[in-house]
């Protein structure tokens, strides 16, 4: 058995890219030697900024021989009188075969030639040219670089490829860079060196201080700070990106100075981490002036190294004291003014008119939530849920939008409306914590879906993988804090609110399957079956309504005599669904439409009282109890009678019933999933 190895060498790759690769690189190079009957050991796929690729252990010398059936004619044509007929030898010449490679055999009842032959598997050498190529183009990356007046395009210009099989050089090209047992070491390094076996790479490349492995890097990482002798803020995600950012990454320890303690945590966080991409200290439970970098590179740079960190963060630190000085001297609103010279977006006009717009739909909003005590409150925060964007700080450092607003608001404001300017861009779509106070939940939808209405009314609708202002997202988070807390909100009448506070029409029918696109998401990631959520979709608009009636199915679709349920729902639906009138007249009901009639009446008080109350297990099992009545009225009642008033009357009638089922969705799509049981 043999070993191969690969590895491009390239320029810095962007974290993206390289998840990428790491997640399907292998999954890739399994299948394909799997479909071309070349049989493997274990595979090692490794990664660094600059460089990746793979290490195939006991990789078969060629491909497994395979047997090839060819049919041809029935055996009662191929031969005549015992003798090859002129079918067969045809056969037989199209093939270049004689008879002592064909057998007779039996297929669908019948008996056929087979031609059998042996294909003897090519040489894996001599496969690997086309494969990897292929396997490494097919790589799909965010936004893959052009190079060579454009006639290579890839996640970043490749300088290198090795290729050796039990140290042969297995040649093919790649953007125009031909394989050889050639690489270098690391960029300080920068040695050239010959790889003579895939079992010596990995030592070579120590040597020439590249740890190849990106777990391998983040116990260098761990350790690092494990040994630094400060008290380090856990950061398991700063972990992870240096260990894909650093190919041998070495501990730097500085500090910035005292003087800066004074700005808030969340911009000494700022800086450090999301800036510097270094780890924070703290001494006690507060935030302390040294920090933990990593360097690329021998320890023996490390001075270099700490004199340059602490540079930069004492530079950027002293940015920040001076912005927080200068927008101090005003209170928080003082810089709406700001925000009418700021672009919301292309023809939606100003940031303060986005402002208004979210004050008017948060007051509404907070009236159907019932807040009505609270609504001052609201349209302070909503006054203010923007006005960061016009300080200092936040200008210069975006990530602190709403941070600051908050910190800002808590010298002038009551806590609660500090509290909503920060929550208002919680969560962060599918990830995150909903905010834990009412006010910046009210915001915080009232500010999505003004730009979600407003992106809708003006063509920009998301599509495919397009989406530029994360809507999808938006949606996703208007979604859960409405299901979150508990918010019985007809999203129909935010829209209408829009429609009216933008001047514009808003394409209704893109808007509802956008919203149905995401809500079936968010219903299937808490375990609602497809069906299920598919037959509460129509309840869209009332999002926390729609999981209340599809938790309630779900657990009743799992007691006895549901499926007759539905079963006798739908013959009621598919009836009168085409009836458009809900009129009907007891007078000419006979005795048994009358009998359902009554217990139509009794559940139906019933069922719209538990659903007031939101109890849709409850009021499902009131609906469930017409089951045998309505079985009894098909039974005995001809709907469609030739008299017209009756037929009328009936079809009214049942159009009630109907409708008062819908109540839980469109229950009839669940027949499908009764009748594959």
């Amino acid at each position: 058995m043999s070993e191969y190895l690969l590895e491009l060498l390239l320029e810095e790759m962007p974290v993206s890219d390289m998840e990428s690769i790491l997640s399907n690189f292998e999954k890739n190079l399994n299948e394909v030697l799997q479909k071309l009957r070349i049989d493997h050991g274990k595979i090692e796929i490794f990664l660094t900024p600059r460089r990746f690729g793979c290490l195939i252990h006991d990789l078969s010398a060629s491909q497994k021989d395979t047997v090839i059936l060819k049919k041809g004619p029935s055996e009662k044509i191929a031969f005549e009188n015992g003798k090859p007929s002129r079918a067969l030898e045809g056969f037989l010449k199209s093939n270049n075969a004689d008879l002592s490679e064909i057998e007779i055999s039996e297929e669908n009842g019948g008996r056929y030639v087979f031609l059998k032959r042996t294909e003897k598997g090519k040489l894996t050498k001599e496969l690997l040219p086309k494969i990897i190529p292929d396997i490494l183009k097919n790589f799909q990356f965010s936004r893959p670089m052009r190079w060579t007046n454009g006639d290579h395009s890839y996640t970043r210009p490749v300088h290198s490829i090795i290729s050796i099989m039990d140290g042969e050089v297995i040649p093919f090209e790649f953007m125009g860079k031909i394989s050889s047992n050639k690489t270098r070491t690391h960029r300080y390094l920068n040695t050239e060196i010959i790889v003579d076996s895939a079992q010596n790479y990995e030592k070579a490349m120590r040597e020439g201080m590249v740890v190849l492995r990106v777990e391998e890097r983040e116990k260098m990482v761990r350790d690092g700070i494990k040994n630094s002798g400060l008290d380090v803020i856990k950061d398991d995600d700063l972990v992870h990106e240096i260990s894909f950012i650093a190919e041998y990454p070495q501990p730097v320890v500085g500090k910035f100075r005292e003087e800066f303690l004074i700005l808030p945590d969340p911009v000494l966080k700022t800086v450090l981490r999301h800036h510097q991409r270094t780890f924070i200290t703290k001494r006690g439970n507060k935030v302390s002036n040294e920090f933990l970098a990593f360097q690329d590179g021998p320890s023996s740079r490390e001075k270099n190294v700490r004199t340059g960190y602490e540079k930069v963060i004492n530079a950027r630190l002293e940015d920040a004291k001076f912005y927080q000085m200068e927008d101090l001297k005003f209170p928080l609103e003082h810089f709406n003014s700001k925000l009418q010279e700021m672009t919301f977006q292309k023809g939606l006009g100003t940031i303060m008119d986005k402002v208004l717009r979210v004050k008017s739909l948060s007051i509404e909003l907070a009236k159907m939530i019932g807040l009505n005590e609270e609504i001052k409150l609201v349209e302070r925060a909503a006054t203010l849920s923007k006005s960061d964007l016009g300080t200092n700080m936040v200008y210069e450092f975006p990530e602190l939008q709403g941070i600051m607003g908050s910190i800002y608001a808590t010298r002038y404001e009551d806590p609660r409306v500090a509290l909503a300017i920060k929550e208002q861009y919680d969560p962060d779509g599918f990830e995150g914590a909903l905010p834990s106070d009412t006010i910046g939940a009210i915001i915080g939808i009232a500010d999505r879906m003004d730009t979600i209405c407003a992106n809708f009314s003006i063509g920009e609708i998301p599509s495919g993988s397009r989406d530029p202002y994360a809507l999808r997202k938006k949606v996703f988070a208007v979604l859960r804090i409405l299901i979150g807390f508990e918010w019985d909100v007809d999203l129909k009448s935010i829209v209408s609110i829009s429609e009216k506070l933008l001047g514009r029409k808003i394409p209704y029918d893109s808007l509802e399957s956008f919203f149905k696109g995401r809500l079936d998401l968010l219903l299937r990631e808490n375990g609602i079956s497809q069906d299920v959520s598919k037959a509460v979709m129509s309840l869209w608009n009332k999002p926390f309504r729609s999981m209340l009636s599809a938790e309630a199915i779900e657990k009743s679709r799992s007691t006895e005599g549901f499926d007759d349920f539905i079963i006798a729902y739908t013959r009621v639906h598919n009836i009168s669904k085409n009836h458009n009138s809900f009129e009907y007249h007891v007078e000419l009901f006979d005795e048994e439409e009358k009998k359902l009639f009554s217990f139509y009446i009794q559940a139906k008080e019933k069922v719209e009282d538990a659903l007031l109350h939101l109890n849709y297990s409850e009021a499902l099992e009131h609906l469930r109890s017409l089951k045998p009545y309505i079985d009894e009225y098909f039974e005995k009642v001809f709907v469609m009678s030739p008299r017209e008033d009756l037929r009328l009357n009936r079809l009214g009638f049942l159009k009630n019933l109907d409708d008062l089922f819908l109540n839980f969705g469109e229950l009839s799509l669940l027949l499908k999933t009764v009748s594959d049981r």
